[in-house]
């Protein structure tokens, strides 16, 4: 199956609840401390909110990917069937590497520390995952050159969930997320 891609910020009208439930944590909370997995009470007013909500920020280091598989991996242990959640974990390893690779503000300025999110909806039986980074630029799908080593990160995105997309971040960056139906 592939997914649907939003190529402009996600107007919230368009998406589901869920996306607007988590962008607006993403603002709210802003840049959470560095560690390991961090679980969040969902407030919402709206009653849109999960029933599940984690974070994990991420030093710019190799095993960064190793470290969101396994947290995405954990985060969803029972909640949903083992082919989905290795869904996640890839999904949520190709938007990281990518954040590392291509998300460094335009002046250069600060420590790059993208943060993963990961929020389960038990009443819709989905997932959303989302992974901040400090850049401005849009995330676009490119062919890759069949010998390419690189540059299919989003065709896999693609594949793997359900919808996909970004939101502009109100002090700059952006949240690039991906839709799951458990």
């Amino acid at each position: 199956m592939s997914a649907e891609q939003v190529a402009q910020p996600a107007n919230p009208l368009r998406i589901e609840a869920t996306w607007e439930w988590l962008c607006q944590a993403v603002e709210r909370l802003g840049r959470p401390e560095p560690g390991y997995g961090v679980p969040l009470t969902p407030v919402a007013r709206d009653g849109h909110g999960p029933a599940q909500c984690s974070v994990l920020v991420v030093p710019p280091i190799p095993q960064s990917a190793h470290l969101a598989r396994d947290f995405a991996r954990t985060t969803l242990l029972e909640l949903a069937a083992a082919e989905r959640i290795d869904d996640v974990a890839v999904t949520v390893s190709e938007l990281l590497s990518n954040a590392l690779r291509y998300g460094r503000a335009a002046d250069g300025e600060g420590e790059l520390q993208p943060s993963l999110w990961l929020a389960f909806w038990e009443q819709l039986s989905c997932a959303v995952c989302a992974v901040t980074d400090e850049s401005d630029r849009v995330p676009v799908a490119v062919e890759a050159d069949e010998l390419a080593e690189s540059g299919r990160g989003l065709q896999i995105v693609s594949v793997l969930s359900d919808m996909w997309g970004w939101n502009p971040r109100a002090g700059g960056g952006k949240v690039v997320w991906a839709l799951f139906r458990l």
